[in-house]
């Protein structure tokens, strides 16, 4: 009776909370304060029969879906009866740099691409609520996922919060957890103390780096400098540190949507055959496709055509 008093007491104290919430702009991560009140009541959130925790995860979610500001995003190719496509970006955040793969796409999918917010305080669920917001506008659940490097992570963290938005997962050059510790925190402290444009350059450097290898060169290598170059340093700095702090690997089990896994041999920023293959032994229902020659901008480049990835994997 205790328990059930309990639960009562969450699901009236989260109706009222919700409203607030929603205001902030911040919708999916009310969801965490489920815990919290749980706690709060001492209900033990390990025994189903004290506390449905799924219901109430459930009711906020359903309150937030309803008032959750969608961002802008760009549909390429609106024929309702194909499926739907949605690029989550890396680092840049822009969706622009995703144009090279975007026109043979279209021809089976419909294809979404979007900017990252620009929140220097912006979290994982922020950026995972915004993503299913464009799948619901769209009612095109569930849709197919590319998260490509820090987009990646992005990606993981939603199939593993919004599992029946997801129909399958496309990850390029990514990470559950990035091992390179020492050089992503103190990426994420400077980012967050040296000022622009002392970072601006070595960031200019290192894009031309992985262009190189990519054979990224000419017209295209300006466009996608200029690119870089609208991205916000607090934003950088932001998804460093989401980078430095984000750790999957004990929860890669929890995903049971097909998955392909792209990796490159010749990333300079990620192990990406390693993190494919780790992820691989974890993941029930993943695939791994090993891209010879190619680096981190790998779907920049003229080694990767992804749709044509996509049709061997879909018809295997």
């Amino acid at each position: 009776m205790v328990a059930r008093t309990g639960h009562r007491k969450i699901t009236q104290v989260l109706q009222v909370i919700s409203p607030t919430i929603l205001k902030r702009q911040r919708p999916a991560s009310s969801v965490l304060y489920v815990l919290d009140l749980a706690k709060t009541f001492s209900l033990d959130t390990n025994r189903a029969d004290h506390f449905n925790l799924a219901h109430l995860k459930q009711t906020v979610m359903n309150n937030a879906n309803l008032s959750r500001p969608c961002p802008a995003y760009q549909l390429h190719n609106a024929n309702s009866a194909l499926p739907l496509l949605v690029y989550v970006a890396g680092m840049d955040g822009t969706g622009e740099l995703f144009y090279q793969q975007i026109p043979t796409l279209m021809e089976q999918f419909r294809v979404v691409t979007f900017r990252l917010r620009d929140d220097p305080m912006a979290t994982y669920a922020d950026l995972t609520s915004d993503l299913a917001a464009i799948i619901q506008d769209l009612d095109a659940a569930p849709a197919l996922i590319v998260g490509e490097s820090f987009g990646g992570s992005i990606a993981l963290t939603f199939a593993l919060h919004y599992p029946a938005l997801v129909g399958r997962l496309v990850l390029v050059n990514s990470f559950p957890y990035y091992r390179r510790r020492i050089r992503i925190n103190l990426a994420a402290t400077l980012a967050a103390l040296v000022p622009f444009p002392m970072v601006l350059p070595f960031r200019l450097a290192m894009a031309s780096l992985g262009l190189y290898v990519d054979g990224v060169t000419g017209d295209d290598r300006r466009r996608i400098l200029q690119v870089l170059r609208t991205v916000e340093m607090k934003s950088y700095a932001r998804r460093l540190r989401l980078i430095a702090e984000v750790n999957l690997e004990d929860r890669l089990a929890e995903i049971t949507a097909p998955t392909l896994l792209i990796a490159s041999t010749r990333d300079l920023l990620v192990r990406s055959v390693r993190e494919a293959q780790f992820m691989a032994s974890r993941m029930p229902n993943a695939t791994v496709k090993i891209i010879r020659g190619a680096g981190h901008a790998c779907l920049l480049g003229e080694r990767v055509r992804l749709r044509q990835l996509l049709h061997q994997w879909l018809t295997a």
